[in-house]
């Protein structure tokens, strides 16, 4: 009797065992299969060669899928901050170089412009052609211009006749605002006509410059030939030239 109870007992124990079981399989085949329908990246497929019905097993496997998903988003927090970063670069390079492009145009026209003096050449850039003196003479031993004609007028000219000889004559305001005398000749090319250019004096003939204060040459073929001056005075509103030393000047060339 003993016997046969104890043999029962443990067909019941089996049967219960078996399932338990069974309800367990089921259980990891629907979450198999429910993993199967979600999220790949997310979601893993669990490794068919692993025991799903080993506790210890389940355990790591649901650990390692919570790692993977862990990383997955913070790849995904890295991915969405490059482009962040790249745009804050971007726009602080282009406040800097704001920045430097003001500060640049603040200091151009903050600085102090050069101011022309009184009578002073025409702006840069313009050109004005020699005209004929209306007032320029030779009496008493001079050769006279009128100051105000030279400074309205800029670039005047004049021939200076004694006998068959001629001398020709140029009258000019400098870029300083000084009136001033010289002789009207381009000498190795022996062009008598000239224009101004901004603060430059220029042959028309073969367009040799020179710095009209200095009469330094600038470009050209003549440069070392420029008007020569004649030394001058001013009174009572004329200046005036000795008349001896423009008709005994002869060229250099």
């Amino acid at each position: 009797m003993g016997t046969l109870l104890r043999i029962r007992l443990e067909k019941r124990g089996a049967l219960h065992a078996g399932r338990y079981d069974c309800a367990e399989a089921w259980c990891n085949r629907a979450i198999s299969a429910w993993e199967d329908k979600g999220d790949t990246v997310s979601k893993p497929r669990r490794d068919p060669r692993i025991d799903q019905n080993d506790p210890a097993q389940g355990r790591s496997d649901r650990w390692e899928e919570k790692r993977r998903r862990f990383e997955t988003q913070q790849q995904n927090k890295a991915g969405h901050r490059r482009p962040l970063r790249a745009t804050l670069y971007v726009t602080i390079g282009a406040i800097v170089l704001g920045i430097i492009f003001v500060g640049v145009m603040t200091f151009r026209n903050s600085a102090p412009a050069t101011a022309s003096a009184p009578g002073a050449t025409s702006a840069p850039g313009a050109t004005l052609q020699q005209v004929p003196a209306t007032t320029a003479a030779t009496e008493a031993g001079k050769v006279s211009f009128s100051v105000q004609e030279v400074s309205t007028k800029k670039l005047v000219s004049y021939d200076y006749k004694n006998g068959g000889k001629s001398i020709p004559l140029l009258a000019y305001t400098t870029p300083s605002g000084v009136v001033k005398v010289a002789t009207r000749m381009c000498e190795p090319c022996n062009s008598t006509s000239f224009r101004v250019e901004g603060n430059q004096l220029v042959c028309n003939s073969c367009g040799t410059r020179w710095d009209l204060e200095s009469f330094k040459g600038l470009s050209g073929g003549c440069q070392g030939y420029p008007p020569e001056q004649l030394t001058s005075s001013i009174v009572d509103g004329k200046i005036s030239v000795d008349e001896q030393k423009v008709a005994t000047w002869k060229p250099r060339s």
